[in-house]
């Protein structure tokens, strides 16, 4: 009687265990249960090696990525073919408190089958101090984050890497170096909150310009995700700032700190290479000089009507002047005369303290002779904008194009900002700046400094003066308007020779 009663017992645990697990199946379905959306099936049978899955935010982003980690680690791929057993694979977060802990290992836990565990259980499987996941087959994935220095990841080779969220340039860089002698591949999962920074022309541009490129990149909308619910999706996005609904709906790069030069526009503004540059053109060009960064040298020709077309640029770094000197002297060859001015940035006049010489004095000795621009770059930005300044369809053309050719100008000026806070906290308690970011501006620079030679198109509107009136002052007195020059005491009436304040109730040198 008593093995009967043990037996049933252990019966209606066996049942009450089964029908937890299936609750749970149902509530926190693993990888078996996953039911991608149709960018997270194009993400996951994507043929290119590596991927950049990005999209607005709760997208599927990270649910993608984490199941692409659980088909590499588990030898379970339904698109491609993975190594299989003994997968050595990394994922790094933003930071291990917000983004691994309480985002990546809850997901990972959520959609991981415990059978393909070592011990069969996440305890047994996960190494605390390590922060890596084993697998029973001998897969291991590790945790990181971008709050980490450098050189914590370094080591040795990994299968593939799953970047959550966008990372700092030089660990991505290092991670790359974990991937070579395994041929392995990297995916990114991520919002681009942080706008066109080095990622947008190393990995996006690449991925979608480039039919060679080995980076497939899918872009998803937050509305594509079709287990959130439209009314919320609206809800959330009418309370966006207006910078932040390209990127946190549509999952596309903006530029972050407001565009320098809004009004540009590549249908418009960027025009096919000239097969000859015609006579009647008055020529310039300008420079914007470096070593470690980009030299940049920029033609521009002024037709006579005043409109600007820049034609052809010269844009290196770790050249010596003369060998830039050179390269303008092949230009001018190829155009067949010399332009009437160069100019520059006033800081090529500051002499070298190694050399004693200036950059302006070793460009003159090289036969090219540099005029120093304004540097004064807020009066800079405003004429170039007004040089850009368009109407279409009210039949206004802007004033200044550029050619294709001219392809880092193209690039820089697309993503010319005003510089940000280094944080959101700083952001919201403090006023914005009126500087632009430093960081990819030498073209833009350089043709700044042609503009400041410009005539000022910003028209100039004239200030009638008021009517004669009494301004309430006694009937009879011979009242003066003030005239708007130096001398002139604006705010002020002139009456029989004194000066009143205009409006004041009391006489400043005499007696009514």
């Amino acid at each position: 009687m008593a093995k009967k009663q043990d037996d049933s017992i252990s019966v209606a645990e066996l049942f009450r265990g089964l029908s937890e697990r299936l609750k749970l199946q149902a509530e926190r379905p693993n990888i078996y249960g996953y039911m991608p959306h149709d960018k997270q099936i194009q993400f996951h049978s994507a043929s290119r090696r590596h991927r950049l899955y990005i999209g607005g935010n709760r997208s599927g982003k990270t649910t993608g990525g984490i199941a692409e980690d659980i088909m590499w680690l588990t030898g379970r791929h339904p698109y491609r073919k993975v190594p299989q057993g003994g997968v050595r694979g990394r994922i790094v977060g933003v930071d291990f408190i917000q983004g691994v802990e309480k985002i990546l290992k809850p997901e990972m836990m959520r959609w991981v089958p415990v059978s393909d565990l070592r011990g069969n259980s996440w305890s047994d499987a996960y190494d605390v101090q390590e922060r890596t996941l084993h697998f029973e087959n001998g897969s291991f994935v590790e945790f990181m984050s971008y709050d980490q220095d450098v050189d914590k990841f370094a080591g040795t080779s990994r299968h593939f890497v799953h970047f959550d969220e966008e990372p700092p340039e030089d660990i991505y860089h290092e991670c790359m170096t974990r991937l070579i002698d395994t041929a392995g591949s990297w995916w990114m999962t991520l919002t681009p909150v942080m706008g066109m920074e080095w990622m947008y022309d190393t990995v996006y541009l690449p991925g979608i310009n480039d039919p060679e490129s080995n980076i497939s990149v899918i872009e998803v909308d937050m509305t594509e995700n079709p287990y959130l619910d439209p009314n919320e999706i609206r809800e959330y996005i009418k309370n966006l700032p207006e910078d932040d609904v390209d990127a946190r709906q549509h999952g596309k790069f903006v530029r972050r700190g407001g565009v320098v030069y809004k009004s540009f526009d590549k249908g418009i503004h960027v025009v096919p290479s000239l097969e000859e540059v015609p006579t009647s053109w008055e020529l310039y060009a300008s420079l914007d000089h470096g070593y470690n960064n980009p030299t940049a040298w920029l033609y521009h020709g002024v037709d006579s009507d005043g409109n600007v077309i820049t034609f052809a640029e010269h844009y290196e770094s770790e050249m010596i002047v003369s060998e830039h000197a050179e390269q303008i002297k092949l230009i001018n060859k190829s155009i067949g005369r010399n332009p009437g001015i160069y100019v520059g940035d006033p800081a090529i006049a500051q002499r070298q303290a190694v050399t004693g010489t200036s950059i302006q004095t070793e460009y003159a000795q090289n036969g090219i002779f540099i005029t120093l621009g304004n540097n004064d770059v807020l009066s800079g930005i405003n004429k170039v904008n007004t040089y850009l300044s368009h109407d279409i369809k009210n039949g206004k053309k802007p004033r200044w194009v550029i050619t294709e050719n001219c392809v880092n100008l193209i690039r820089e000026i697309q993503k010319y900002r005003w510089k940000t806070w280094a944080s959101k906290k700083s952001e919201r308690s403090n006023n914005k700046f009126d500087v632009p970011h430093k960081k990819d501006d030498h073209a833009v620079d350089s043709a700044r400094y042609f503009f400041t030679l410009m005539p000022d198109l910003t028209p100039i509107k004239p200030i009638d003066p008021p009517p004669p009136s009494n301004l309430g002052f006694p009937e009879g007195r011979d009242i003066h308007v003030p005239r708007y020059d130096k001398n002139s005491k604006s705010g002020q009436t002139k009456i029989d020779g004194d000066w009143f304040i205009q409006g004041a109730d009391e006489y400043m040198g005499g007696e009514w």
